[in-house]
């Protein structure tokens, strides 16, 4: 009978649901403070996030009224948020910032993002 020499514990790898962050905001700024103070995580990843984050927020918060991307690709979308008082273009465009902050997530250890992922929506 062979007998097992190692007492290998399962590693979960715990995945970050993007509903999750976008419905818990509080819990997300806590997720990614945790992240930006874990020393497990280099210094460079953390300031291409808050670089790339920056720059998307001023691209929403200081548009350029030339190119209307939005309108070409979601005209139907445009007219319906129009029709109810909602710009469509601002509604796409914090839409579009939501996943990209997701994405960013990848630019950290998986692990440790799952650790404090775990820690914080999974109490």
């Amino acid at each position: 009978m062979p007998s097992s020499a190692t007492n290998a514990q399962p590693t979960t790898q715990s995945t970050v649901r993007q509903a999750s962050l976008l419905f818990h905001l509080g819990k997300t700024a806590a997720l990614i403070t945790a992240i930006m103070k874990d020393v497990r995580v280099h210094w460079l990843p953390k300031l291409f996030f808050f670089a790339a984050l920056g720059a998307l927020l001023l691209a929403l918060l200081f548009p350029e009224s030339v190119i209307d991307i939005s309108a070409v690709f979601a005209p139907v979308v445009g007219w319906a948020f129009d029709a109810v008082g909602i710009p469509a273009e601002a509604t796409l465009d914090w839409a579009v910032l939501g996943v990209a902050a997701f994405n960013l997530l990848k630019l950290f250890p998986r692990d440790v993002v799952g650790e404090h992922y775990d820690r914080l929506f999974r109490k």
